[in-house]
Formats: structure tokens, C-alpha cells, sequence
């Protein structure tokens, strides 16, 4: 059934460039996946629970990316109907993954002034943000750590030679590393996706106007409003679009399978298993630290698991924001200010598996492919350079591969940066369960944070009724 096998049905530059449909299977893949969206809106017409929504989503994206893959043979190169496919599929999930992005920037702003706002005259704010900053990067140490022992047990990179390479990045160091987070042109910072940047702004304009509020009253009263108007208007947006996230995953995963083949991930298949693998455990560890905040685990993964789903697939902390606040907020009960200033930073500072344990494994990778004598005072050091690297690196696809860089740069091995192309060929395998981890430590901190606080509302996260949905 390949293409030398089944002539294109269509021919010429309107249908190869352009439409990108020239086979026939290619139209009967659309019409399957079609068919998996009617299934899920004949659950959501049913006010069946959007988790299982959800669950359903990811089995039938995983079954049709591997239905396609089984029918052609598990080639190692993507047919041209496969990457028809895929390019018609990425009409679903890409624009999903856009529109929620679209939000991320005004979300960040309206939701950290708010923040800022709303505790007006109160003390609680510093201790929000170094609580939640001090669980971000804790976890992330964890995570480093982790990423350590699980390279040397799977000895990733032992036994492989090594190349020359090119040089491709610049060491850097730790002042110009909190440096490059205070943004010079905002404008620039939020087209940059500069996210700890347009906090720091934003969380300016806060105090600012909470300053000038006794001065001004009526002035900052109406700034108030308008910012809680924002809030509100913007969050029914967040949560219209999050409502159609099961189709998204169905064309997310199924494009992604589809895309890079199971070859692919058998010949660095244990990088993934080790990936995999540290994602469970560091899941796990959160979940430990619910439990010593006294919350039920067994409450939290079923209430997590929808976003933890929407990460996995989607592959942007950043883009799964939204969703992050409001099940904080709507199905844990968790302080709105501490949802949104935590979830906020949760999504470029500390994130447990694209700055915690992918770059210590990629580090240790690296270390073995050349020949570098890895120990304590090295590993003292990666743990260093990883979690202060953490600080910065926006929560989208491919950012992961910035932090391994700058793990690699600040351990004195950016030369080596080539050495880990077999890595990035099956990226968006990994960073489903990379990202995943993101959000999970990024709730953790919001609860753990909250807890200490003593404001999370736990009649709220007892409620088994307490959805994202319940306005259907």
C-alpha cells in the first residue's frame, strides 16, 4: 500500500501544493477522523463526563495514528498520503493549539494585574509567590536528580561514537540569565513569548495602581473593573474552546503517531522508556506531596487527569494554561490568586520535564558519547546549571530543546549540541509526556502553595460534581 503501489488519484500542482489530496486514502482518513468526531459529540450530547471525553479522545487518536502506520507496514519515511493526512489532521489540532495560545498573553496579563489587585492592602502576596516559586523549583531539582539516575540506569549514550560537531550556542552565564528575564520592550517580550517578562510588567502595573488607588480612587476604581471585566471576558473565551478539546486530541495524537512512525522510536527507544519512566515517578512525586499537603490523591488524578490529557496531546504547558487555572480554581478549590500567579509561573519557571529531567538526561547522554568523566562535583554542578536554567524558558513545543541547550552550554559541552539529533528526530514522542509532567508539578506547587496558605476551598475539591462543564 505504498506509493508506487497506488497511483495518486489527483493530479497536478491545485491538488499536490495546495489542497493536498492526491490519494484516495488520504480522503478516507479525513472521513475516519470525521467519524471520530461524530462519536464524541454524540458523548458530549450525552453529558457524559469530559474526562472520560477525553480518555475516549486519546484512545481513538492513538488507534487511528497506529491504524494508519499498521496499514502501510510501519514505514520508517511517511507516505505522501500519511503527510497529506497529517497536513489535513493539523487542521484540527494545530488550530486548537492556536486559538488557546491566542488567549495566553492576554490571559497572563488581565489574571496577574487582577492578582495583584486583589490583594490590595493584604500580605499575602510575597508569600504566594515565594512559596510557589520554592515548589517550582524544588520539584525541578527532584526532577534533575532523577533524570540522573535514570540515564546512568538505562546508560544513554554508552557505547555510541561520537562525531565532531559544530559549535552552535554561547556560554551563559548567570547574570545574563536573570538579565534576559527583565523585558527592555514589552511589546517585544509578549511577541517573544517572554512569559516571567509580562509577569514582572504586569505584576508593576498591579502595584502601581494599588499605589495610586488612595490618590486616585475613582480613577483606579474604574481600571479595577475594567481588569475583572477582562478577567471574566477572556476566561468564557478560555473555557468555550476548552469544552471542544477531546476532537483536538483525537487529531493531535493520531497526526503525531502518524507523523514520526514507530521506527523512529524503536532505535532511541530507551530514551523514551527512560522518559516515560521518569514521568510516572515524578507524577508520582507529586502526588506525594498532595497527600502531605492532606489532599486525596485519588480526588486530585481524577480532576487533574483532563488537563494532564489536554498537555499530553497539545505538548504546550503555555497552551494548557487556561485549562490549568480553571480546574485549579472551578474543580480544586483553589484560591483564584494563587491559581493564576502560580499556574502563571508554572509555565516557564521550573517545569519538571523539559527543564528538569530531559536536559540532565540529555547532559549525562552526551557526557557518555564523549568521553567526559561524570562525577559528584559534576552532577553537583548540572543540578546548578538545570534548575537555575529552569527560569525563563516559555511552556511551548520545542523549548525543551533551549533547555537542553543551556544545560549543555553551562556544563561546557555546547560543542556537542549535534550529538543529540537522534533525540530531537522523535521530539513530539517525548514531549507528550514532558509537558505532562510540566502541568502536573505546576498544580502541585498551586495546591501545595494554597494549602500552606490555608485558603484552598476543600468543600470544592471534595465536590465529585464540580466540573469544567457544567453550563453545557
Amino acid at each position: 500500500m505504498n506509493d508506487a503501489q497506488q497511483p495518486a488519484l489527483f493530479q497536478g500542482v491545485f491538488f499536490e501544493k495546495f489542497l493536498a489530496i492526491t490519494h484516495y486514502q488520504t480522503l478516507i482518513s479525513i472521513a475516519v477522523l470525521l467519524l471520530c468526531f461524530w462519536g464524541l459529540n454524540q458523548l458530549q450530547n450525552k453529558k457524559i463526563d469530559f474526562s472520560i471525553r477525553m480518555l475516549v479522545g486519546l484512545v481513538a487518536g492513538a488507534l487511528l495514528g497506529l491504524g494508519i502506520q499498521a496499514l502501510v507496514g510501519f514505514p520508517a519515511e511517511a507516505t505522501t498520503w500519511m503527510k497529506e493526512t497529517a497536513i489535513w489532521y493539523g487542521l484540527v489540532g494545530r488550530a486548537f493549539v492556536a486559538f488557546i495560545r491566542m488567549l495566553v498573553i492576554p490571559l497572563i496579563f488581565v489574571s496577574i494585574v487582577k492578582v495583584i489587585l486583589d490583594f490590595s492592602g493584604k500580605r499575602d502576596l510575597p508569600q504566594i509567590a515565594v512559596r510557589g516559586i520554592f515548589w517550582l523549583l524544588f520539584t525541578t531539582a527532584i526532577a534533575c536528580v532523577l533524570g540522573i539516575i535514570l540515564a546512568n540506569l538505562f546508560h544513554l549514550g554508552a557505547g555510541v561514537s561520537s562525531a565532531p560537531t559544530e559549535k552552535v550556542n554561547e556560554y551563559t552565564n548567570l547574570v545574563d540569565t536573570f538579565i534576559r528575564l527583565i523585558p527592555s520592550n514589552i511589546i517585544v517580550a509578549m511577541n517573544g513569548e517572554n512569559i516571567v517578562g509580562l509577569v514582572i510588567f504586569s505584576a508593576l502595573i498591579g502595584i502601581a495602581a494599588n499605589r495610586m488607588e488612595h490618590k486616585n480612587p475613582e480613577a483606579i476604581g474604574v481600571f479595577k473593573k475594567l481588569m475583572q471585566a477582562l478577567y471574566k471576558i477572556v476566561m468564557s473565551i478560555a473555557m468555550t474552546i476548552i469544552k471542544y478539546m477531546p476532537y483536538a486530541v483525537v487529531a493531535l495524537l493520531a497526526r503525531t503517531i502518524i507523523s514520526n512512525g514507530i521506527p523512529a522510536i524503536i532505535e532511541v527507544s530507551s530514551f523514551v522508556a527512560a522518559i516515560y519512566i521518569a514521568t510516572a515517578v515524578m507524577v508520582s512525586i507529586h502526588i506525594v506531596i498532595i497527600v502531605l499537603h492532606g489532599v486525596s490523591p485519588l480526588m486530585y488524578v481524577k480532576k487533574a487527569l483532563g488537563t494532564w490529557l489536554l498537555a499530553f496531546t497539545s505538548r504546550s504547558s503555555v497552551g494548557t494554561l487556561p485549562m490549568t487555572i480553571a480546574t485549579l480554581t472551578t474543580r480544586m478549590g483553589v484560591n483564584n490568586g494563587t491559581a493564576n500567579l502560580v499556574g502563571s509561573l508554572g509555565s516557564t519557571i521550573g517545569m519538571n520535564g523539559c527543564a528538569g529531567f530531559f536536559p540532565a538526561m540529555i547532559v549525562v547522554m552526551v557526557a557518555h558519547m564523549v568521553g567526559i568523566e561524570v562525577n559528584t562535583q559534576f552532577y553537583i554542578m548540572m543540578l546548578i546549571v538545570i534548575t537555575i536554567g529552569s527560569i525563563g524558558i516559555a511552556g511551548i513545543p520545542g523549548t525543551a530543546t533551549v533547555a537542553a541547550t543551556i544545560a549543555l552550554s553551562g556544563m561546557g559541552m555546547g560543542e556537542h549540541f549535534a550529538l543529540i539529533g537522534m533525540v530531537l528526530a522523535i521530539d513530539p514522542i517525548i514531549d507528550m509526556a514532558r509537558t505532562l509532567t510540566n502541568v502536573s508539578g505546576t498544580m502541585t506547587a498551586a495546591i501545595a502553595t494554597d494549602r500552606e496558605m490555608g485558603t484552598m476551598d476543600m468543600a470544592v475539591f471534595n465536590d465529585p460534581h464540580a466540573t469544567l462543564d457544567n453550563d453545557e
